[in-house]
């Protein structure tokens, strides 16, 4: 019996133990507790809060910072606008390193990271870990291209990772190499191999990405991303790139992608693409201003607004350029699009991939050279249920049932509620109820993207 009370008490003595452990975890203060903010990470153990005061923080121990594996949330005071970390422009400085298979536990918050310069991840670098950034600014940082496989992701870097960005803006930032100029995330080829089930996911979320130098978001190899209710916008290539083997798939959601100079999306190389609910517009490229499929790239895009896309040879809206996989567009709405050469709204040319346009608007759009609406030339065709300006007269070719299918479609005005506005919600009175992109936010992060518009109409003709 009194082997059975000791048995007991000493249950309950750890028990309290290990409470005590949970329950008092402390807050180092920087720099009142310790004078740097490395420091104050060393200091803290799993669950603890290093709160970091406002001020910007510069020089050793305050940047090229290490979490060192740890579960803890290293915060500012003040936010990002009073919370700064600065490389100062100096080589080989950045604001964090996460290298220690930090996981989601693991969370930056509320700073701004500026000025780095790294070969790789100019403003913070993740390899084989999976911290939480969110509230942050990332910004005017550099990647400096030193060679092969340098110069990638000049405000972030990602590999083998399942890392969380959440509510941050990447702006300003410079890829030399041009990959990811925003935010570079890549998988690991001999990592799938010998672990076949493993499918790292990375994701942005309520977040902005512009007017950085290079892609905006660049996706490559085995990986799946996911891009969330975010702002891509303004980056000097394309707004977000998938390729090189991402057959996994970047997945895009509630997302407006715009005025991108070197095209919207765009999937290349082996690669899958879905896009849903979502708006890309004013972007320009060479080939499908909006949304540009490679010669072996998959895509699917469901409810989404494609317009006033500007293409420099063929597909204002989308241009596809195919050999194998295929593409799959469902209540798209394509509309006020240009093109230079051909197909002002969808250009597709397949050897040998199909493509399928369902439930879908083609109206109002524009080529200098042939075909306003739609060109499309393949084995595998079809374009049923859907609103296509001079249908068959425009495309100019006649359906077989085989390697070109047209059916259930009308040559109607849609009744757009007011498109000069970019808002090309269906009237009451419209002919093509059921077709095209069902209501969208303008706005999925409380930013009228309407009064950022640079371009008219008119100015797109001419």
């Amino acid at each position: 019996m009194d082997k059975l009370k000791c048995f007991v008490y000493l249950h309950l003595i750890l028990l309290t133990l290990l409470i005590s452990v949970n329950t008092y975890a402390v807050t180092i203060h920087v720099p009142k507790d310790e004078l740097t903010i490395q420091s104050g990470i060393d200091a803290a153990v799993d669950g603890d809060t290093v709160l970091v005061a406002k001020g910007v923080y510069k020089g050793l121990g305050n940047v090229n910072l290490d979490f060192k594996g740890k579960k803890i949330l290293v915060k500012s005071e003040s936010g990002p606008n009073g919370t700064i970390i600065t490389g100062s422009r100096t080589p080989y400085t950045r604001g964090f390193n996460f290298i220690n298979k930090e996981t989601v536990d693991s969370v930056l918050d509320g700073f701004t990271i500026r000025n780095g310069s790294f070969p790789n991840g100019g403003g913070i670098y993740i390899l084989n870990s999976s911290p939480t950034i969110r509230n942050c600014v990332i910004e005017m940082n550099r990647a400096v291209d030193e060679g092969r496989f340098t110069g990638q992701g000049g405000g972030i870097y990602v590999k083998n990772s399942n890392t969380r960005i959440i509510k941050c803006t990447i702006r300003n930032n410079h890829a030399e190499s041009t990959y990811g100029g925003g935010i570079f995330f890549e998988g690991d080829r001999e990592d799938v191999v010998f672990f076949p089930d493993r499918i790292y996911q990375p994701s942005i979320d309520k977040s902005i990405i512009e007017g950085n130098t290079g892609s905006g978001i660049y996706s490559r190899e085995y990986i799946q991303t996911h891009i969330n209710n975010s702002e891509i916008s303004r980056n000097t290539l394309q707004g977000i790139v998938a390729t090189s083997f991402q057959r996994s798939g970047t997945l895009i959601s509630n997302c407006v992608i715009a005025q991108n100079t070197g095209g919207g999306v765009e999937c290349g190389e082996f690669s899958i693409l879905e896009i849903q609910d979502s708006i890309i517009q004013q972007n320009t490229g060479v080939i499908g201003g909006g949304i540009f499929g490679g010669p072996t790239a998959e895509i699917v895009a469901t409810n989404c607004i494609i317009a006033q896309n500007i293409a420099q040879r063929w597909g204002g809206g989308i241009g596809i350029k195919s050999k194998l996989g295929g593409s799959t567009f469902n209540n798209c709405t394509v509309t006020r699009n240009v093109s230079e050469e051909r197909g002002g709204g969808v250009y597709v040319f397949s050897e040998g991939a199909s493509f399928v346009m369902s439930k879908s608007i083609v109206w109002g759009n524009s080529s200098n050279g042939t075909h306003d609406e739609v060109f499309v030339s393949g084995p595998s065709i079809t374009i049923m249920n859907s609103d296509i300006k001079d249908g068959l007269e425009g495309i100019g070719k006649e359906p077989d049932g085989v390697q070109f299918v047209f059916e259930e479609n009308i040559d109607s005005d849609p009744l757009f509620v007011n498109p000069d506005r970019s808002d090309y919600r269906l009237g009451v009175n419209s002919p093509a109820v059921g077709m095209g992109a069902n209501e969208i936010s303008q706005n999925p992060l409380n930013v009228s993207y309407k009064g950022k518009m640079t371009l008219k109409w008119g100015d797109l003709k001419r």
